[in-house]
This record gives C-alpha cells, structure tokens and sequence, in this order.
C-alpha cells in the first residue's frame, strides 16, 4: 500500500473546517477507499470527509468520496483490533461482504464451519439447476413427434443416475472453488471451524478435537444460512424419508415420491424427478397448488409442470405424522384437515423402491 499524509484541514469544506480544527490533537491513520494508507493529523475524534477533489500526487486523485476514522478516547488509545470485519459464514451472502469490506480497504476474515459457498452452491441454487437441465434434455430427447418434426430419430431416451449425480457435485465443486481462491487472491482469510460471539467484537471459532482460537474485529457479520426445517411429528431416516438436502445427492431414482409443499422448489423437485421416470404426489396445506405464486402464474404453471405430468396432489391437509419404512413396515403419511384438523386418510407405501421426500421449508424461504 501507499501512504500519504497531510493536513486534515487540507480535505474539508471552510464550514466544516472551522468548525472542527479547533480541537485538534494528532495522529490517527486510516484506508482510503482506494487502499491508500491515509494518515491524518487529527484528534482521536470522528472526522468525515465528504465530496471533494483533491489530488494527493503526480499520479493519484480522487473526486466524489466519503472516508470515515474513528476511534475510542478512552486513555486516549485506539483500541486494537485482530480484523477490521470477521464474517461468520462463507456462502454467498458471506463471500459477497468479503469482497465489498476488502474493496473498502478492510482487514478481513471469513469463518466458516461447513465448506465454502453455503446452502446456495452446495445444497440449493447450483445443484438443483444443474439437476433441471438434465431433466430438460431428458424430456426433449422423449418428445418424439417434436424429434421427428426436425428429421431425428431417438429410439429411447436413457440416464445414467450417478453421472447426473456426478454432474451436479462437480458445477458446484467448481463453484465453490472459485469462490475460494476469489478471496485467497484479495487476502481475506479463510478460517475454518464454527464461529462463536463470546463477547463485544470477539469470536471463538474451531474444529472438534481442535483447540478453539479467539479473534476479534471492530465489526462483525452474522451470515450464517439455513439449515433444513422439519416440523414436529416427521421422522427423517435420510432413505424414505429425506430432506431436500439428501434429494439433490440423486442416490437412488425412486418410483414414487410425495413432496411436503408446492412451492418453487417442490415444483423443482418434481421437474427432475418426474423426468427421470418417478411419480410425485404433491401434499399442499393450503386450498391450492403453488399459493404463493401470482395467479396467472399458478395457472400457466400448473398447465405447463403439473398437468402434463405423472403427477397428483392433495391440498387442504398437513402431513402431522410421517413414519419411516422400518421392521418390514411401510412408510406411512398420517393426513389431517387444515382447518378442522380432523383425520383425512393415511398413505401407505410397501414397495422398498417408493420412497418418501419431505420438501425442506427454510431453504426456500
């Protein structure tokens, strides 16, 4: 970095400047929002600089910009600080921060328990559009009289499960280590192991089995994602019955899967699945499909994703109890009224190759 320093007076407006010179002690430094050094003979005191070209060198100017210094007047010592901003969490909300406080000349450290890249590049966005563009080449390798319209002739239109699999684990590795050497190059630092506020502007972070490690910043963020939801009354076995986390894994292509909500990314799940060959039920609280959506959306959706397909759906019941296979029983769905909560029916299912999917809430949220 480069340094310069000069009045503090030099940078103000006369107004500004008269009103604050008067009680000047000096000597405190601070970024530019162009990474220069900046040292300022000012009191420990707040100064803002605002709106004013003044060039600093032969070959450095700046126009239109706002810095800001403070400082702690306690014992008249700045206090000391191991990063200018901690981020608890590497997704993407996370990255986006780092990249914007180092922009801004900060000292910064980005912690993170689980991998790079969150909910979003490993359990969400990234694997699940890559999983729907599967499914659309699938379906339009099986639309046949569309192929022979262009002269093509497919004679069956087939998958490999685990290359899909593979296919969407590898866009999102990719992703992840992007975004990864993306702060090693503007050197934030990565530290790994889960974050902890022990205190004003303090955080203990670290791995099981691992001593933790304390640092402190000035400013800290709490970016921290979701994690999957599961209502009371469901039992997650992670096999037949599973979150949206364990569906975009593709372990396995089950016959039939019911999906808890109708939302975007059920519909989502229902795409891929329904193009690899499954069967979906639909368990919907409300009175109709997809009821956040716009209207004339739910319309065209339900024209275009839902009716065409090997696909049917219940509304106006909640899933209160949901039991996984286990001991030679089935899996079992217990359905209630929404409204009356009185008993509706219970879904059974026998064959080891139906599976249930319970549709993560939060993720989507």
């Amino acid at each position: 970095m480069e340094a310069t320093t000069f009045q503090a007076s030099s940078l103000l407006s006369p107004a500004h400047r008269n009103s604050t010179s008067a009680a000047a002690p000096r000597g405190i430094s601070f970024c530019g929002l162009h990474k220069h050094v900046v040292t300022v003979k000012t009191p420990f005191a707040k100064v803002s600089c605002a709106q004013r070209t003044q060039k600093y060198d032969k070959t450095i100017s700046y126009s239109s910009w706002r810095v800001m210094a403070s400082a702690n007047t306690e014992n008249g010592t700045p206090p000391s600080f191991d990063y200018d901003v901690i981020i608890i969490g590497a997704g993407v909300g996370g990255h986006g921060a780092a990249l914007h406080a180092v922009e801004k000349g900060l000292k910064t450290a980005i912690i993170e328990g689980d991998v790079v890249g969150g909910t979003c590049v490993n359990r969400g966005c990234v694997p699940s559009k890559a999983l729907l563009a599967v499914s659309g080449r699938m379906r339009e390798l099986q639309d046949s009289n569309h192929l022979k319209a262009l002269g093509i002739k497919v004679t069956e239109a087939g998958y490999e499960r685990q290359a899909v699999a593979d296919h969407a684990n590898n866009l999102a590795l990719r992703i992840r280590g992007n975004l990864t050497n993306s702060m090693n190059a503007l050197g934030v630092d990565v530290l790994t192991g889960v974050g902890t506020l022990v205190g004003p502007q303090t955080v203990k972070y670290g791995k099981i089995g691992y001593p933790d490690k304390i640092v402190s910043a000035q400013y800290i963020i709490i970016a921290t994602g979701s994690v999957p939801f599961v209502p009371p009354g469901i039992e997650v076995d992670g096999k037949t019955v599973f979150t949206s986390d364990h569906a975009l894994k593709l372990e396995w292509v089950p016959d039939w899967i019911a999906i808890v909500g109708s939302g975007y990314i059920g519909l989502e799940f229902s795409d891929v699945y329904t193009a690899l060959g499954s069967e979906v039920t639909f368990i919907e609280a409300l009175d109709t499909l997809m009821p956040g959506f716009d209207p004339e959306i739910t319309k065209l959706a339900q024209r275009v994703l839902i009716n065409p397909r090997k696909i049917d759906y219940h509304t106006g019941v909640l899933a209160k109890k949901i039991t996984p296979a286990k001991e030679g029983r089935p899996v079992q769905i217990e359905l209630i009224d929404t409204k009356t909560k009185e008993p509706k029916e219970t879904l059974e299912v026998f064959d080891d190759s139906d599976l249930f999917l319970f549709r993560v809430l939060d993720h989507e949220s």
